[in-house]
């Protein structure tokens, strides 16, 4: 169990270290959005929060790509707009729409981080990590048939990875 608690404070540790050096800019300045991206980002979140999602997606924007406008609805990736809209409603009504779309980065970085240990576990566990793995990676890319069969492990909501059930349980 030493060991157990070993790798939770190690972990935890990492996932504060990732969460410090995002919040970086927000302790030395406070929640101000600094580029246009980022600010572009917000005032697409901006417009989905007040004007809905059918809006959002007919939305052309005459105050970007001067003079000509740009359709954004139709090309923007709008994930990180609706979870900034879906937090704000259902998460933090109390924050500004500011405030949340500056916290998500530090957020998001903290669990990233997070799932990138998970899966760098898994890939060091001695079964996943066989001298078999590169060649049947590159065999798998060609198409080709190879007699590499993966270790049988019990499959739980349809994964079998250990590492990945665990970051999918983190989330939920």
């Amino acid at each position: 169990w030493v060991w157990f608690g070993a790798a939770v404070y190690l972990v935890a540790v990492i996932v504060k270290t990732a969460y410090r050096i995002r919040m970086g800019a927000i302790d030395e300045f406070g929640p101000v959005i600094h580029e246009f991206d980022p600010y572009f980002n917000f005032r697409a979140t901006e417009y989905l929060y007040e004007h809905g999602a059918k809006k959002f997606f007919q939305w052309f924007d005459y105050m970007v790509w001067y003079p000509l406008g740009r359709p954004v609805g139709t090309t923007i990736y709008p994930g990180m707009q609706f979870t900034a809209v879906w937090i704000k409603r259902y998460l933090l009504p109390d924050w500004s729409l500011n405030d949340v779309c500056c916290y998500i980065p530090a957020w998001f970085g903290a669990v990233a981080s997070l799932i990138v240990g998970l899966i760098t576990y898994e890939c060091t566990i001695p079964a996943n990590s066989s001298s078999n793995l590169p060649q049947w990676v590159w065999d798998l890319i060609q198409g080709k048939m190879t007699n590499l069969t993966p270790v049988a492990r019990p499959m739980v909501l349809g994964l079998n990875s250990p590492s990945l059930e665990c970051g999918v349980f983190a989330m939920a």
